[in-house]
């Protein structure tokens, strides 16, 4: 008996995309097994029923009819021409287009829409009537290969000067029609253009030279729209699949760490799908709520729940990303937008930036099939342990902290001195945290198509294990289809994207890692010989049985896209994109009786969770480019409609009748809904939008973007609202004076400013909100007011400032990038404090404070060696943020007085100013501010410790040689943050074990140090000086940063010539490692989560293979 909410109005919804994906199944069948042979059109075969003489014309319509291919031909080439014979049978197409090209002078050519061209060959002027030469035709085949002699796909390659060409496959191999004296040009982005005459040869292998810094060709997602790298007028950061598959990572969030400038993502435990926090160019809304400041995430066009969903029932951070379930070996792309001419096209969504994700493509190839496999394996374990105390060590602390206050210990208070092994000696970080958690990553995809129609159809298995004892671990099972299709016009595209996942997570109720740092290091076993879990005297938190509470969480994910293009006219395009998302999420966490201490009366009970959230999306566009003579002209005007419904419900059942079925509701007797926690949300976004791009020259570009929103957040009269934004480009290398310049290649100077609004709170606060008493009347509950209405609040602002500028030198070898921003949000959303009388304490509205954030950006990215063997190049990016509040009137009058400071980092702590140990007493001191010898917050907090990055960034170095590939990146953060001092109880207090420099204690008066006496008693001034004052100090915040060894990556790719013989196309090895080596003094145990209750990200090591055949 499973109790959902379910929303009546969405099972139309349910059966339209049930027949809509049971329709695109079919037709994608009907697709992959309609495919060329492998050598195209020639190689199709006609059936001739019967011995007979046709005419060319009736040739022509045969073959069309068996094949659907279409002839081109002046419409009198073939009145002289005889009738061809046949016989009865099966024949190749390409045997009948050569009898009906040898009834006279004439060539025919494919084109790559199964057209099939016929035309005259002319005689040459010096030709005789009855000595005709003609131009001889030939077919040329051959091989493309990089500098390293590693097949080139997707190389075009094209007659110059003529209509026609072909593409390399996998292999790298091609096959084209050509004249024996035709000009052949091979180009591929990222390499130089090759031309050569073919010179009647029917054998050309070519060798490309890398162009690795050269932007012409290449093109960045810009949400709605794609633009070439050199022409963008916004800041856009992207990675690649190549970065994603060189790192060991099972959220692709975690590739991105350190790569892409004014991006900040955290890992917040090592957990096996466990979350991140990602910030992009700072914190815009003085809202601490997980949404409040989360980017826009996008996938394959459809907009992705940012935050996690539900209320979990688990003290672990896992799924707080629904990123965790995107497989990332799925992932072709990741494009970050950040300034306002980047992200305005997406309105009120992206205030906080956009992060664009997209998925893996098939390619188009005549009849060529791929398929690729990648076996990886491999392990994660704990990198750095905490330095503690051993048992000689914590059981001095405890004696001299009883001294110290003038107690004798008892049984009681000082287990651990009077009850527990003197000698014994655990290292709990090693036998809690330190196992080794196993991976196994599997992963294959199909590929293929032809020059109308391409697929990509991919699978994976992801295992985890934990580094916790026991059988816990992370399975993500993964589905992806992608279908590219076009009409035989060209006119009309489809665009078809599904990707789906399923994970199950198992693990315990809560993170071992702080009960393996306190507990003392001589506790007694948790275990007994039967391994049940023992609870010896002095014991009251046994780490064994969180272990035995299960958590079990469940994840099913689908993203779905459908894109429909159409040329209405040349230049005028209607484009339509259809999206729906399901995101379901159950939990269980199981509580059986016998995890309890003996000396409880709690019964076996358990906690449900089941969340649900089901979006769809409709953008319709319209879009005309044009060419004015020197300029080009793009104009897009389009529409969104968004719906989301979330739905959440929680349960706890009691009343089992075995602790084997706690798993089981219908096994249980009691069931109560928890109705504060349960609900069922609908929030609708509407929005028009218009973008207007015009480019001069190829060195003056202009991009405006309007848009007006609307959304169900706010009260009917403040819905709707319009934002804008404007940028400008001028590449100045393209100008006459600059054209010919062998030093400067590329150089560009671009600005933008644009204002958008955020709607990123609640639903429903312009409403009375009203929630179920917890205090029954007469035995029943009811209804109590919980929020007061407001419908006068309207969207937050945001206002940003751009510039940026670019340079290339020596053909693009090293390129820089320079970007200042300049970024307000005011009218911020937030909790306006009520007079008491009117019963409640706060109310939804917009307060007048103002939030900056600015910065500076910089790229390098440098070829430094590159030769027809071995290539070295280089990669660093760097971000200077910074953060301030500039304007809050009447923050005396709301909660934040003790929060934030006007003129200030909003990363500033109010906090204590801690002044050492007194020499003579052993005791903490703090500043008095005002001398009333009592400590306070309201009178005593300083702000003067700002918990932020200085600046971050990373470097990347790639070294290829022949077939090997190394590649190493390191992270690097200046920053300060929490250290260790909160997490720990007063040094000397009992079953609270501590790091070792706490032995440097003050002992004797005049000891000068920076530890106090050791306490054990809450009336010790020393106990209370650490309790209340010190974890509310300045003492708390301390040096973060850190250089990290983030990633290495290792690998062979085996020579073709080897590996054809056994059938296969491409054979590599890889080893690679996360996490190696961290560089630090932090006080901690990661400077990245800075957080000892959590699990640090783990250094993990992967090795695999990958093959392609």
């Amino acid at each position: 008996m499973k109790i959902r909410q379910i929303n009546a109005h969405f099972s139309w919804y349910g059966k339209t995309i049930l027949f809509v994906m049971r329709a695109f199944i079919g037709l994608f069948c009907m697709v992959a097994f309609g495919f060329s042979s492998k050598h195209g059109l020639s190689q199709t075969t006609v059936v001739i029923d019967a011995d007979t003489t046709m005419t060319v014309y009736q040739v022509f319509g045969l073959i069309k009819k068996q094949t659907g291919s279409t002839f081109l031909y002046d419409y009198d080439m073939f009145k002289d021409s005889p009738a061809i014979r046949l016989k009865k049978g099966t024949v190749k197409t390409g045997t009948l287009l050569d009898k009906i090209r040898n009834t006279g002078n004439f060539k025919y050519e494919y084109t790559a829409d199964k057209t099939v061209i016929f035309s005259k060959i002319k005689d040459s002027p010096s030709s005789q009537p009855d000595n005709r030469s003609v131009i001889r035709q030939l077919r040329v085949t051959g091989t493309v290969t990089d500098p390293n002699g590693a097949p080139l796909p997707g190389v075009n390659i094209v007659v110059k000067d003529a209509r026609h060409g072909t593409m390399s496959d996998e292999d790298g191999s091609y096959s084209v029609l050509v004249n024996a004296t035709d000009v052949l040009t091979f180009s591929f982005v990222g390499f130089k253009k090759v031309e050569l005459a073919v010179d009647g040869r029917e054998v050309i292998d070519v060798q490309m030279e890398e162009d690795v810094m050269s932007l012409e060709g290449v093109e960045v997602n810009a949400g709605y729209y794609t633009v070439k790298e050199k022409e963008k007028t916004g800041s856009i950061s992207r990675i690649t699949a190549r970065d994603i598959e060189t790192q060991p990572v099972t959220n692709v969030l975690g590739a991105a760490i350190g790569r892409m400038p004014g991006v900040m993502i955290t890992q917040n435990t090592g957990v096996p799908g466990g979350g991140f926090t990602v910030q992009i160019r700072g914190q815009n809304s003085l809202r601490t709520d997980p949404e409040a400041n989360q980017p826009l995430y996008i996938v394959d066009g459809v907009p992705f729940t940012a935050t996690y969903i539900g209320g979990s029932i688990s003290n672990m951070m896992v799924g707080a990303n629904p990123l965790n379930n995107i497989n990332p070996s799925d992932i072709e792309s990741i494009e970050v937008l950040k300034d306002a001419d980047a992200t305005a096209i997406y309105g009120s969504r992206g205030a906080n930036g956009v992060v664009l994700i997209t998925t893996k493509q098939g390619y188009g190839k005549e009849g060529k099939t791929r398929v690729d496999i990648d076996i990886q394996s491999g392990i994660g374990k704990v990198a750095d342990f905490l330095d503690l105390l051993n048992t000689e060590q914590y059981l001095e602390m405890r004696r001299e902290a009883f001294a110290n206050d003038g107690m004798e210990p008892t049984e009681a208070n000082a287990p651990e001195l009077l009850l527990w092994d003197q000698n014994r000696e655990n290292n709990w970080q090693k036998e809690l945290i330190g196992g080794t958690a196993y991976i196994t990553n599997l992963q294959a995809s199909v590929l293929g198509g032809n020059d109308r129609t391409s697929f990509r159809l991919g699978g994976g298995l992801y295992k985890e294990t934990t580094v916790y004892p026991g059988d816990l671990g992370y399975k993500r099972m993964s589905g992806q289809f992608n279908l590219n299709h076009w009409s035989k016009d060209r006119k009309f595209q489809m665009i078809l994207a599904l990707n789906y996942v399923s994970d199950k997570n198992n693990l315990s109720y809560n993170d071992l890692t702080r009960y393996a740092i306190l507990a003392p290091p001589n506790t007694p076993e948790f275990l007994d010989a039967n391994n049940e879990l023992s609870w010896p005297d002095g014991v009251s938190t046994n780490p064994y049985a969180f272990l035995r509470q299960k958590y079990k969480v469940s994840i099913r994910n689908l993203i779905s896209s459908l894109q429909l293009n159409y040329q209405i006219v040349p230049g005028l395009y209607l484009k339509t994109r259809l999206g729906y998302t399901t995101l379901d999420r159950d939990e269980v966490q199981t509580n059986p009786k016998s995890t309890f201490h003996p000396t409880s009366t709690t019964q076996s009970y358990t906690r449900f969770n089941d969340a649900n959230i089901k979006t769809w999306n409709v953008e319709p566009q319209i879009e005309y480019i044009k060419n004015f003579g020197h300029g080009k002209l793009s104009v897009m005007v389009g529409g969104t409609f968004q719906e989301d419904i979330k739905q959440n419900t929680r349960f706890e059942a009691t009343g089992f009748s075995n602790e084997a079925l706690l798993e089981t509701i219908e096994a249980a007797s009691d069931i109560t809904v928890i109705p504060n926690l349960s609900n069922d949300i609908q929030y609708r976004y509407h929005a028009v939008f218009g973008r207007v791009n015009y480019t001069l020259k190829d060195r003056y570009i202009l991009n405006l973007t309007g848009r007006r929103d609307g959304s169900s957040r706010f009260g009917p009269d403040k819905r709707f609202a319009n934002f804008g934004a404007a940028g400008a480009a001028w590449i100045f290398s393209n100008e006459n004076f600059l054209e010919n310049s062998s030093f400067l290649s590329f150089g560009k100077l671009r600005g933008s400013y644009g204002v958008t609004g955020s709607d990123r709170i609640g639903d429903y606060g312009y409403l009375d909100s009203w929630g179920v008493s917890q205090y029954p009347y007469l035995g029943e509950s009811g209804l109590e007011p919980t929020g007061f209405f407001n419908p006068d609040y309207a969207w937050e602002r945001n206002v940003k400032l751009e510039g940026g500028l670019e340079l290339g030198f020596l053909n693009d070898r090293i390129f820089i990038q320079v970007g200042y921003y300049h970024n307000r949000s005011d009218n911020q959303l937030l909790r306006m404090p009520l007079p008491s009388s009117v019963g409640f304490s706060s109310v939804q509205a917009n307060l007048p404070a103002t939030v900056q954030n600015t910065g500076w950006e910089f790229e390098f990215n440098s070829t430094n060696i590159k030769n027809r063997d071995f290539t070295w190049s280089s990669a660093f990016n760097l971000t200077v943020p910074r953060n301030k509040l500039i304007d809050f009137p009447g923050i005396e009058n709301t909660s934040y007085v003790n929060q934030y400071e006007v003129g200030k980092s909003l990363y500033v702590q109010k906090l204590y100013h801690f002044l050492g140990v007194d020499a003579e007493t052993g005791v903490y001191q703090f500043q008095d501010v005002n001398d009333d010898g009592m400590m306070s917050p309201t009178d005593d907090y300083q702000g003067i410790k700002e918990i932020t990055q200085d600046f971050y960034g990373g470097l990347q170095n790639s070294f290829s040689y022949k077939g090997w590939q190394l590649d190493v990146f390191f992270q690097f953060v200046r920053q300060t943050g929490r250290n260790y001092i909160p997490s720990f109880l007063t040094p000397g207090y009992r079953m609270n074990n501590q790091p070792s420099v706490v032995m440097d204690r003050w002992q004797n008066p005049g000891d000068i140090t920076d530890i106090q006496q050791f306490a054990q008693s809450f009336a010790s001034p020393a106990f209370l000086a650490y309790f209340s004052d010190l974890s509310n100090s300045d003492a708390i915040v301390s040096d973060a940063s850190f250089i990290r060894l983030k990633n290495v990556s290792f690998s062979y790719t085996l020579p073709k010539k080897y590996i054809q013989k056994i059938g296969l196309n491409n054979c590599r090895f890889y080893i690679k490692g996360q996490n190696l080596l961290t560089i630090t003094d932090y006080l901690g145990m990661d400077p990245e989560n800075q957080n000892i209750s959590f699990l640090p990200p783990l250094r993990r090591i992967l090795g695999g293979i990958q093959l392609s055949f």
